[in-house]
């Protein structure tokens, strides 16, 4: 069996984090319970990172009962990262249940001088209560997040109209893919699930916008698994490359890829006939080793060499796995331009990402003039869990304004 380095690191990280979590929580119990939970507690965390090396060095497929144990895995290692979250808010409620339970108990003890009860013992179960709070509900939220992620994925269907769009365009329908992140939590039967959700909206084009691959190894499985969809693309299968593609080896992706027939976009652009009107796809590479302080002058580079010598009259989509490239786009007047990485913060907040501070354009439809951007939430995760910002593959129709 195969481990990754990657999974031997969230491993070390869910040892280093349920220790610290087995600590404090331990500190809510009886000092005569300490020891069994914190054991009990120990003894979670090894099964845990035993499921998730499995599912690492191993292909994961299907929901069959025995193989419910491999969710326990990324459960568990999500929970610690929200248990970790929850301390603080375990230590205000524990002080505050405290101080009402000091007064509360004074007036008890006014009112039944001869009472038997133990005040110590009454404080002592008030304050398990109020402490224990913050740690269920995070346990809860954590179980809905990692099913959320695991099981669910959304079709996002949006319309972009246009006053000058061609007539011969009005209708033109883009599939957009992004972030799918094939390896551990991502399997092959998933990325057939998302084809196969595309394909039943018969897209006219397909843009997949990175980060397709964590494990190389499972590529041409998945590959196998979108041929009826790349079949059916009357434009044709297209992919600009992500940060991970690049981390994975790019040559040996870039190989695979193209023998499936997907054409690959670096810093180019590709006009296609449609319809009788002419419909141009851009698309640029992953600015790997660009700091973020010089990549608007590394994504203006990029933009140009993709762009030069596109027709003004063409109607042009541009796929970027990085939505810092909108900016650039949105100043060239692109109409329409695809991004992901963000994966919506994969946190969400209404139609927002609850995290919109860590990036410009974090999730959804930005707008400059008759630019438009798209920054999906992704298909995938190389972290398995979603709140109010599930999974998504997108069909998006290009529409001429009356």
């Amino acid at each position: 069996m195969r481990i990754s380095i990657f999974t031997m690191t969230v491993v070390a990280v869910l040892f280093l984090l349920a220790g610290i979590n087995s600590f404090w929580l331990g500190r809510l119990f009886r000092p005569t319970m300490r020891g069994k939970f914190r054991f009990a507690y120990v003894s979670l965390t090894f099964l845990g990172a035993a499921a998730l090396s499995i599912r690492s060095g191993s292909p994961f497929d299907g929901v069959a009962v025995f193989n419910v144990v491999f969710y326990f895995g990324p459960f568990w290692t999500v929970l610690q990262l929200m248990l970790l979250l929850a301390w603080p808010f375990s230590k205000l409620a524990g002080w505050l249940q405290h101080r009402w339970s000091l007064a509360r108990e004074k007036e008890l003890v006014a009112a039944t001088p001869d009472s038997p009860l133990n005040p110590s013992l009454t404080r002592r179960n008030f304050l398990f209560q109020a402490a224990m709070a913050p740690p269920l509900a995070m346990t809860g939220i954590n179980a809905v997040g990692v099913l959320d992620a695991e099981f669910r994925v959304v079709l996002r269907r949006l319309d972009f109209a246009y006053a000058d769009l061609p007539a011969e365009l009005d209708g033109l329908k883009i599939g957009h893919m992004t972030d799918v992140h094939l390896g551990p939590y991502i399997s092959v039967n998933d990325v057939k699930k998302m084809a196969t959700i595309l394909q039943r909206e018969a897209p006219d084009i397909l843009a997949i916008t990175g980060d397709f691959v964590d494990d190389v190894s499972l590529l041409p499985g998945a590959m196998d698994m979108m041929k009826p969809l790349l079949a059916s693309l009357p434009l044709g299968g297209w992919f600009c490359m992500g940060n991970h593609e690049h981390r994975r080896g790019a040559a040996p992706i870039r190989s695979v890829l193209q023998q499936y027939g997907l054409r690959i976009l670096d810093n180019q652009h590709q006009r296609l006939p449609f319809g009788g009107a002419h419909f141009t796809i851009a698309g640029v590479d992953y600015p790997m080793g660009a700091s973020m302080s010089v990549r608007p002058e590394v994504a203006q580079d990029f933009l140009k060499s993709a762009c030069d010598g596109i027709s003004g009259k063409d109607f042009t989509l541009l796929m970027a796995h990085h939505p810092a490239f909108l900016p650039a786009a949105f100043s060239r007047q692109i109409p329409l331009t695809l991004a992901g990485h963000t994966h919506g913060g994969q946190v969400g907040w209404g139609q927002r990402s609850a995290f919109e501070f860590l990036y410009p354009y974090m999730r959804g439809v930005y707008q400059e003039a008759q630019s438009f951007g798209f920054v999906s939430c992704g298909a995938g995760h190389w972290l398995p869990f979603r709140l109010n910002c599930p999974p998504e593959v997108s069909v998006i129709t290009l529409r001429r304004k009356a």
